[in-house]
């Protein structure tokens, strides 16, 4: 009986530590995923997001141009 209960501890020592190591790295995987999200976030908004707002005004002032440029001739030349 006494054997019994050494093995069963025995066992039960090396789930323990088989299921603290489990945790451990999903702890670790966790924090270093959190990490790299953050660093993402933070690359978006300080380099990624103003570049693509200035690409929108750029498109969108050469569209407003094209658009003045198609609307044909202006007053001034038609009363001449």
């Amino acid at each position: 009986m006494d054997l019994d209960l050494r093995k069963r501890q025995r066992r039960d020592r090396i789930y323990d530590k088989l299921h603290r190591g489990f945790v451990n790295t999903c702890i670790g995987v966790t924090l270093i995923g959190g990490v790299l999200l953050g660093y993402k976030v933070y690359e978006y908004f300080v380099y990624i997001r103003p570049l693509h707002k200035a690409q929108y005004k750029v498109t969108e002032e050469n569209l407003l141009d094209e658009g003045r440029n198609i609307e044909g001739p202006s007053d001034a030349e038609i009363s001449a």
